[in-house]
């Protein structure tokens, strides 16, 4: 009887092992997967807004890789139209590039983010929309603004609240050439396009015309930037300090005194200069004219849905809990991330004081993104680095701007097949 007793416990436990086997198959059938690239800060902080968003949605695994940010595991699978992430991020300046050559790659997100656009930086829209659609969402931004050595301009005599213009900055700059025996000169450009862009933004101009068929880099904006930044060059305010690392070398050296770069741009000085903690204070950029824009974008990221993922909903979740919830942008924040949605903005997070310089440097940069008009970049900024950087080195060196930015519009028109503007 005790046999026929144990032999029927076991036959129950048997069972109830099985139905708890099975039950836990189908609850990892019912298990989404989707997998997310970044690279360096962006996948970080994927990882980190993956944990928290899985407490929340249990039944979605996010599988979170790093990437390089020349995306060369992205373009072949963009090529071929296979085998794409659930989710990408792009640098906001190539997003247009890659959305005008595969359109039908990335989903149309415009019935799920339409009603949150006055959420969001109105420029920050600009990378990411075509013919009205939502193809992506933009993440951070770089408003940028003047980083500068207080030491230096109280040893010059300057006054901040004196400069409204470049043309002030660049009198300036001669007072603090001055004042150092040459020392140090007041700004310093890498043979990139940086600082030209901000100038353009802030002039008004574009790379592209609006309807993506001619390049317009030669347009006058185009060209009053340019000639602006020459003449800071020839007035010896404006040094080329070669490249990025140059550029820091030059700023530890006291070489340069003012840096104008966007928002992220005040980590770097922290994290390289942490000897010069409370010398570099931030400033508006100065307008091209007075009375004009003192506010440019320099930098940024968008994040985009592959068209044929297979779990759409469950990429589309994520990307709202990451961008437009205030839980996801916090983690962002923390990351060092300008988010591009403003509700975060309210946060007492994003108003904290910043050790380094001293004061709410967020909140500042807040008010310079509310006044950053759209830079059109087009399709064309996988295809224009070559010529740009030769027109960045001919007008460093003097060359005609005129001639130098016409020439570097029939290169990159050669390029892309895009008209080249007159």
């Amino acid at each position: 009887m005790q046999k026929r007793l144990r032999r029927l416990m076991c036959l129950i436990m048997v069972c109830m092992l099985a139905a708890l086997a099975v039950g836990c198959g189908k609850q990892a059938e019912r298990s989404t997967r989707i997998t997310v690239v970044g690279w360096n800060t962006a996948a970080d902080t994927f990882r980190e807004q993956a944990a928290a968003f899985e407490k929340l949605h249990p039944d979605i695994k996010v599988d979170v890789q790093t990437v390089d940010s020349s995306y060369t595991r992205i373009m072949p699978r963009l090529t071929a139209g296979t085998d794409l992430p659930d989710v990408m991020v792009f640098q906001n300046r190539d997003f247009s590039t890659f959305l005008n050559r595969n359109e039908d790659a990335f989903l149309d997100l415009s019935s799920d983010f339409e009603d949150s656009r006055d959420r969001f930086v109105p420029a920050s829209w600009e990378a990411v929309t075509k013919d009205g659609k939502i193809y992506g969402v933009p993440t951070d931004m770089g408003p940028a603004a003047l980083f500068y050595r207080s030491d230096l301009f109280d040893k010059a005599g300057i006054k901040v609240d004196e400069i409204e213009t470049w043309e002030d900055l660049i009198a300036a700059g001669k007072k603090l050439s001055a004042a150092t025996g040459g020392e140090t000169v007041m700004l310093g450009t890498a043979e990139d396009t940086d600082f030209y862009d901000q100038l353009l933004n802030q002039a008004g101009g574009h790379y592209v015309s609006q309807d993506d068929k001619t390049i317009v880099l030669n347009s006058a904006e185009g060209q009053k930037a340019m000639e602006l930044m020459q003449r800071m060059i020839k007035e010896g305010v404006l040094k080329n300090v070669g490249d990025w690392d140059g550029r820091l070398m030059a700023m530890k050296r006291s070489q340069i005194a003012a840096v104008p770069y966007g928002v992220w741009f005040a980590g770097n000085i922290s994290s390289s200069l942490p000897d010069q903690k409370g010398k570099w204070k931030i400033m508006p950029l100065p307008a091209i004219e007075k009375g004009g824009v003192r506010a440019a974008n320099a930098g940024g990221s968008v994040v985009a849905i592959a068209a044929n993922s297979r779990h759409k909903e469950a990429a589309i979740e994520f990307v709202k809990f990451c961008e437009n919830t205030d839980e996801g942008e916090a983690i962002a924040l923390k990351h060092g991330l300008f988010p591009a949605y403003t509700p975060i903005y309210k946060s007492q997070e994003f108003q904290k004081s910043d050790d380094y310089f001293g004061f709410a440097i967020y909140t500042m940069f807040a008010k310079v993104a509310e006044e950053i008009q759209p830079l059109h970049r087009g399709p064309i900024s996988l295809d224009s680095s070559k010529a740009t950087k030769e027109l960045i080195q001919n007008v460093i060196a003097g060359k005609d701007v005129k001639s130098s930015l016409d020439a570097a519009v029939r290169e990159i028109a050669e390029a892309t097949g895009l008209k080249a503007g007159e």
